[in-house]
């Protein structure tokens, strides 16, 4: 323990005597720069052309950019006698088979469109009663501007229903029971 002391002793000595005896050297004596001045400026007129330019003819107007090529009328062609061909009813053509409406398509694992519109028509009653529990007597204008824009969720959220998007209208109504849950209604 002795020597680690003395040991540091000695070091921290050496260590303030190398920082006091340090001198710093005076620079050397340099020549000042002498700056040469900047040269002439010096600036050649243009050469000035002998003859003036020869005028230009007068250019036709521009043609509109949407204007279309006249139309031509159509072609005559060569139109077959009637009196020549005379289609028999074994020649004709049956009409072709009624083509089946094609099935609605839905997601993977989607309920009934009936089933799915009751269930999000319940999740839209239940965030609307959610909403209307929260007492708003009491609010500032940044939860009231919350709350209003809660209420157009909800009305988002009906006419989703409307129109069949059951995704976006369960969406809806979700973010409407939470906001109505985080303004304090809904407990």
């Amino acid at each position: 323990m002795k020597r680690i002391i003395l040991g540091l002793t000695v070091l921290m000595g050496a260590a303030s005597a190398a920082c006091a005896s340090a001198t710093a050297k005076a620079a050397p004596d340099r020549p000042a720069l002498e700056v040469p001045a900047p040269p002439a400026r010096v600036v050649e007129p243009s050469p000035q052309p002998a003859t003036p330019p020869d005028p230009v003819p007068e250019l036709p107007p521009p043609q509109p950019a949407n204007a279309r090529p006249p139309r031509q009328p159509p072609r005559e062609t060569a139109k077959p006698d009637p009196k020549q061909e005379t289609p028999t009813t074994a020649e004709a053509t049956p009409a072709p088979p009624p083509v089946a409406p094609a099935p609605q398509l839905r997601q993977p694992g989607a309920a009934d469109p009936s089933e799915a519109a009751k269930q999000v028509q319940g999740l839209i009653e239940h965030a609307s009663k959610s909403l209307d529990s929260v007492n708003t007597k009491g609010f500032n204008k940044a939860r009231r501007a919350v709350y209003e824009n809660a209420k157009g969720m909800l009305a988002q959220a009906q006419e989703a229903l409307k129109k069949s998007d059951f995704d976006n209208a369960k969406k809806l109504a979700g973010k409407v029971e939470d906001t109505a849950r985080e303004l304090g209604g809904g407990r």
